[in-house]
């Protein structure tokens, strides 16, 4: 009789010790949008230049990032441990300002915190940003970029620019570097056509 007591205590016993080596919690992986700074000219426009945060909504809006596959590509879906390290509308804004003034686009480029008394407002909005994923793996990303005069509203421009770049690989890492490509050359256009626009 004792030795059936030891026996289910020893049982319970390895229970408990194989309740607790459970496999380690994959770590949460922060991921921001990097965009080489462009070749510096004379400014396109003559003034202050105001970048305001992008406007995004949906999943687009959240900092989880989001992914679809190929054959489902109308079903978009969150990662569980993968995020961006902002927002998405904050990034964004933040590398476009980065980019327009190492581009020298403007006589000065602020963002709103500043309160200048500014000249142009950019606006913009992130219809889409996400990883697809499949044999032909890519990030997606589509933005509408657009100018205005701060005083009377005229539209100096405005554009939709979606890209999609073909990434090395499944993972996330490789989409993440394959939309920090779709960007700049998105930012590279949007400088194009803002030159093209004076």
């Amino acid at each position: 009789m004792a030795w059936m007591s030891f026996r289910w205590v020893a049982l319970g016993m390895v229970a408990l010790v194989a309740a607790c080596a459970q496999p380690p919690v994959p770590q949460d992986r922060y991921y921001r949008i990097d965009v080489s700074a462009a070749a510096s000219g004379a400014p396109i426009l003559i003034g202050v230049l105001e970048v305001e945060r992008l406007a995004a909504e949906g999943l687009a809006s959240g900092r989880a990032v989001v992914y679809s596959e190929a054959d489902n590509p109308q079903l978009a879906q969150e990662y569980f441990y993968d995020f961006w390290i902002e927002p998405p509308s904050d990034m964004l804004r933040d590398e476009l300002v980065d980019f327009l003034r190492a581009s020298g686009a403007a006589t000065a480029i602020v963002t709103p915190e500043t309160r200048a008394d500014a000249d142009y407002v950019l606006t913009g909005r992130i219809n889409r940003l996400e990883h697809v994923r499949g044999p032909k793996a890519k990030g997606v990303i589509d933005l509408e970029l657009a100018v205005t005069h701060a005083r009377t509203g005229k539209l100096v421009m405005v554009n939709s620019y979606a890209v999609g770049v073909g990434a090395s690989d499944g993972s996330v890492a490789s989409g993440i570097a394959a939309l920090n490509q779709g960007v700049a050359a998105i930012f590279e256009r949007f400088l194009a056509d803002l030159k093209a626009s004076g």
